[in-house]
This record gives structure tokens, sequence and C-alpha cells, in this order.
């Protein structure tokens, strides 16, 4: 099968709209990730996908053929949940067999299958175990190999690793990535986490309230936004975002609020000249407010900006500084740094150079972006 293809996908429970005429092509070895905020549509997209749920009106096609009206065991998906569904009167070798026999596959094939797919999970050695035998982490790893031993078309995930704590969460996310390098078939990932959708996607399609605001890689929603909502959602810490006039000056064009005065790059000027005299939502993400001293580019009077420490958090990379503006109305704001803050600068001003190359503006009434990258 070549791809799957999701056209103008809808569905209405009553009065509500949950999907509303999604269009996603994936491809034939891609690892698409939908994520979003608590009831943005993306579970009962997946739901779809698998048959479990009908689909008002639209499309899904596996490779040339239309599944719409196909029942869920005849469209061979795998599907890993949230709360594994693993039975707990079976032993883990019937567990991962389980799909194998409901098919009415060969014994050889299963004898075959089921080690092979517990050795490489690292479940082997619990085969003959029922699932109030093992952990949360181990019983997601029966799901996976329950997954693993089908030759599915597609492969589905609904959240599988919300139930985990952060440490198994990182290995069960290898186990996922280890099962698509093994299959190489299509696969859509559910999940609310954007970090988790940005260490795993080939693309990311985010999702708010049933409709898809921008589908692309990582980099691609990360540096190019199409809009607030995705600029907000992607990244952590969330990007910062000053309300700003933009006024001429001369032959310049400066952002400007009561705590900011900074020029911008050519680059952008040339995009944004029409909304002179006209308030605009500008974005700069933690990582591009650096300590002067240490700025990866030439810091002026036209670059900089103040802000009281309020808080200082050490990471392994360095730290993050959360921080007031110096208005009558402050504003709270984050950067991050590579080196370490000490204590002694809490509740102190600092002086903060701004990469403006890399800041984003957007329309404060329809949120779309008005740079083009």
């Amino acid at each position: 099968m070549a791809s799957i293809t999701i056209r103008h996908l809808t569905k209405q429970f009553d009065t509500k709209t949950a999907v509303n005429d999604v269009n996603i092509e994936l491809g034939e070895h891609e690892f698409l990730v939908l994520v979003g905020p608590s009831g943005c549509g993306k579970t009962t997209t997946l739901r779809m996908l698998a048959g479990l749920e009908p689909a008002t009106s639209g499309d899904i096609i596996f490779g040339e053929k239309r599944v719409n009206d196909i029942r869920p065991k005849q469209r061979n998906v795998a599907m890993v949940f949230q709360d594994y569904a693993v039975f707990p009167h079976l032993t883990v070798y019937d567990n991962i067999a389980y799909g194998l026999r409901s098919r009415r596959a060969p014994r050889s094939l299963i004898q075959e299958r089921v080690p092979t797919a517990a050795k490489t999970f690292r479940i082997d050695h619990l085969l003959k175990r029922k699932p109030r035998q093992l952990s949360g982490g181990e019983r997601q790893r029966v799901a996976l190999s329950r997954a693993m031993v089908r030759d599915a078309d597609l492969f589905l995930y609904d959240e599988p690793l919300s139930n985990l704590d952060a440490q198994l969460r990182h290995q069960a996310r290898e186990d996922i990535m280890a099962l698509h390098q093994i299959k190489q078939k299509p696969s859509v990932y559910v999940t609310h986490d954007q970090s988790e959708a940005m260490a795993m996607g080939d693309r990311i399609a985010v999702m708010r309230d049933g409709r898809i605001e921008q589908i692309g890689t990582g980099s691609d929603l990360y540096e190019r936004p199409a809009n607030l909502f995705v600029a907000y959602f992607i990244g952590t810490p969330s990007i910062n975002l000053f309300a700003v006039s933009l006024q001429q000056d001369g032959d310049a064009l400066f952002a400007v609020n009561p705590g900011l005065r900074v020029r911008l790059p050519e680059s952008a000027q040339m995009q944004l000249q029409r909304y002179t005299g006209k308030t605009v939502k500008m974005g700069l993400r933690p990582e591009d407010l650096h300590v002067p001293k240490l700025a990866p580019f030439p810091v002026s009077e036209d670059n900089q900006t103040e802000g009281v420490v309020n808080v200082i958090e050490p990471s392994s990379t360095g730290c993050a500084v959360y921080l007031s503006s110096i208005e009558p109305e402050p504003q709270d704001f984050t950067a991050t740094f590579r080196t370490r803050l000490p204590a002694s600068y809490l509740g102190k001003e600092i002086p903060l150079a701004l990469n403006l190359e890399k800041a984003h503006f957007f329309d404060p009434e329809s949120g779309d972006s008005l740079l083009k990258r």
C-alpha cells in the first residue's frame, strides 16, 4: 500500500463538530504525529482511521481503496491504545498472539513471530506471566509486541505513553520508533505533548477545534509557524509574545511598546511596511534572548531591552530565566541561556540582546503570520 489519504474528513456528534474538514496525505513510510490540546479532535480522527468511529462525511483511502464502509477487522490496522488493552486472564504470550489467532494465522507463524517480537521489546523472559505481574512499562511493551506481529497496512498509536513515568516514557518512545523502523509502514501517533511530537514525527499536524492549523516538520512548525496558536503551542518554554506598534523613523521601521523599542531587520521591514502605524504581535523564542556579551550577533541600542529577573531555573544545558518587562504594566517573558545565571541576579534588572532576525510577527485579530520565510 503506497499511502493513506484523508479527504475532507468530518465527524459530528449531534450539534458538535469534533473533526472539521481534515485533509492529510500520509506517505508510504511516514510517521505522522497528531498533536493538540485535549478535545481538539485528534483521537476521533485516529478512531475514524481505524474504523472504530464512522465518518460523517469525507473519504479515507488506503492506497487506491476507499475504506469508509469497511469494518475495522477488515482494514488491516494495528492499534496501540492509551490503556494498553491487554487481557488480564491471558499470559503475555497469548496476549501477543491474540491478533494472529483471531485472524486464523497458522500455528507455525505464531510460534515464529511471538518470541521474536517479545525479544525485540525485551519481554521474552515474561511470556508465561499474566498482566497483573507486570509493570506499566512491561504492559506497554506487550501492546507493542502484539502490534509488531501483525502485517498491518497502518499502525495507529493513541497516546500510548501517557500512563508512564518520565523514564519509562523515554524508553517506550525508543521502542515505538524501533517498531516503526522494522515495519516501515505508515503510522499515525496521537499525543498532547508537543515535545514528544517534535522528537518522534517525520511530520506533525497541529490540531485545534477539529481543524488542522498546520502540517510540517518539527523545524517548519518551530521556525515558520503559520499562526499564533502554532507558535505558542510548539516549543518549551513557550514563545514570548509582545504587543508592539510598528513605527517609521527615517528609513527604518521600529517595533515599539512602553518597555521596548527595537529596529526591525530589513527582511522583516519589507514585509511589514504596510502595517506601519498598526499594532501587531511580535514573537521571540526564549533562546533568541541573549546576555549581550555572549550574543552571537552584533549588539546595539537598536536590539536591546531590559527585564527584571523573577525566577532562575537551572537545567543541564544552562538555565531558563523568567523575567518581567520594565513598564507601568509589566509583562512576563522568558529567556533561556546556555550559561548559569547566579542566584544573586534575582530581583535585579538585566540587559538582554534580541535576535530580531528570528522574530515572528502576527496579525492580532486573525492570528496569521505576517512573515514569509
